[in-house]
């Protein structure tokens, strides 16, 4: 009898501690097995812009002409931003001039852009960047290329910091 209670005891204790055992284990799995999850939308900002020209190209260069020719950045977001531009006539050599807008623009800066002096709103366009193109004493015929561009405005300060950041550059004094 002796035997049996202890016998019975032994058992009793086993299922306790197994009990005990699968209860931890369970604790440990659960922490394991967590899960939480938060739901974040994010958007992405619309920047977009075009050169709005108006110019009539001649059938014949003449020189010492003055051909009128309006260049301006017109932005298609609701996004503010910072609008810089690149001019350059494709045959450097010739005698040609532009009379930049060096009031609303900047002048040619070192990187070879124009920056604009102000934030042009959503749905804006830019003052005329030139609005003219003068031949000197030449008849050869020569392209004016343009290219511009635009940086969201918010969060900086100024144009040249905005665009250096998109490059991963310190600003650049002008």
């Amino acid at each position: 009898m002796k035997k049996r209670k202890r016998n019975l005891c032994v058992l009793l204790l086993s299922i306790l501690m197994a009990a005990a055992w699968s209860a931890a284990v369970l604790d440990v799995s659960a922490y394991f097995s967590h899960q939480n999850e938060k739901n974040n939308v994010l958007k992405t900002g619309d920047n977009t812009s075009h050169i709005e020209e108006e110019f009539e190209p001649p059938d014949q260069v003449t020189t010492d002409t003055v051909y009128p020719k309006k260049v301006t950045v017109k932005n298609d977001s609701h996004t503010p931003c910072y609008v810089r531009a690149f001019v350059e006539v494709d045959q450097p050599n010739l005698p040609v001039s532009i009379d930049f807008d060096t009031k609303n623009w900047t002048e040619k800066q070192a990187d070879g852009y124009y920056y604009y002096r102000s934030i042009l709103g959503g749905r804006e366009e830019t003052k005329p960047l030139f609005t003219h193109v003068t031949t000197g004493g030449t008849q050869s015929a020569f392209r004016v290329l343009i290219y511009e561009e635009t940086v969201q405005a918010q969060g900086y300060d100024t144009a040249r910091e905005a665009f250096a950041s998109i490059k991963g550059e310190q600003e650049a004094e002008a």
